[in-house]
């Protein structure tokens, strides 16, 4: 089966200075430089009426001042000029309305933003954007840095076509990269290892031409969110593909509930590729 690759031509990081915004922009950096893509930067100030004001048109301007000494050294340091765009307003709204100003191809976002972590719950802003956007999100964890994805987890159904957004992984990968495909169903009649054989077998063309090393296995046949984190933590996979044929959904804008267990407890970046539709927030 032939498919034209996705273009990573735009790369979009919503920045408050947390840690996690922090990785995001990092991973950013490194995908932007692999697809010689252009890096922007969006910082959201949600308006606060009443006393605050004061305090936070102060915090603003030491904001901006940190936001340009970053783009500052990203360019001394890799080259590269990151755009800077900053609004005011709603921050998932703001995030998601740039996004499809500037015909974003990719979201790099991080879990959990500067109102703090709380364990196995990714941040609100984080999910939000996940579910509204029309273009791929990858969510970073707060808790380590990733500069390049060597072994990818991509869980399937065993449906013809499973495969389909290898377009958009491969933008991902480093050369010689392994890509673990892991069946999972809740039906024992699926678990033929022919049919992972076959789906493979639908981009064996593109996984050559990518030097990427391709393997299929089967889950345990519990639940499909159960089977990829046994596979986890067994593996220990730099990435994780997360589609929407996981939970067989065809809404847009709707979160599984597979996708969202897995991104909520997730401890390495999770690549969440929708359908292409039309965001709730355009």
């Amino acid at each position: 089966m032939m498919m034209n690759s996705y273009p990573i031509q735009k790369i979009l990081v919503p920045l408050d200075l947390s840690q996690s915004s922090l990785n995001a922009l990092e991973t950013a950096v490194s995908l932007a430089k692999k697809n010689r893509a252009i890096l922007q930067i969006v910082n959201v100030n949600e308006p606060v009426l009443g006393r605050m004001e004061d305090y936070l048109l102060s915090s603003s301007k030491t904001t901006a001042d940190v936001l340009n000494a970053l783009t500052a050294a990203i360019e001394h340091a890799h080259g590269i000029k990151p755009e800077l765009i900053e609004k005011d307003g709603h921050v998932v709204e703001s995030i998601i309305n740039a996004a499809v100003f500037e015909q974003t191809d990719l979201i790099v976002i991080g879990t959990h933003g500067a109102s703090g972590f709380r364990e196995n719950y990714i941040g609100s802003n984080a999910y939000n954007v996940i579910k509204h956007s029309n273009c791929p999100v990858l969510t970073i964890p707060p808790t380590k840095k990733f500069y390049s994805f060597k072994k990818v987890l991509f869980p399937v159904r065993p449906v013809t076509g499973a495969l389909a957004r290898y377009d958009v992984v491969s933008r991902f990968l480093s050369a010689y990269a392994s890509l673990e495909v892991l069946g999972v169903s809740n039906s024992r009649m699926d678990n033929d290892a022919g049919v992972l054989d076959k789906i493979v077998e639908e981009i064996k063309g593109l996984l050559e031409a990518d030097k990427v090393n391709a393997k299929a296995s089967w889950g345990q046949g519990n639940s499909v969110s159960d089977d990829i984190f046994q596979f986890i933590q067994t593996n220990y996979p730099d990435l994780i593909v997360l589609t929407s044929v996981i939970d067989a959904i065809s809404k847009s804008n709707f979160i599984g509930p597979h996708t969202q267990k897995l991104i909520n407890c997730s401890k390495v970046p999770v690549l969440n590729i929708k359908k292409i539709g039309v965001p709730a927030f355009a």
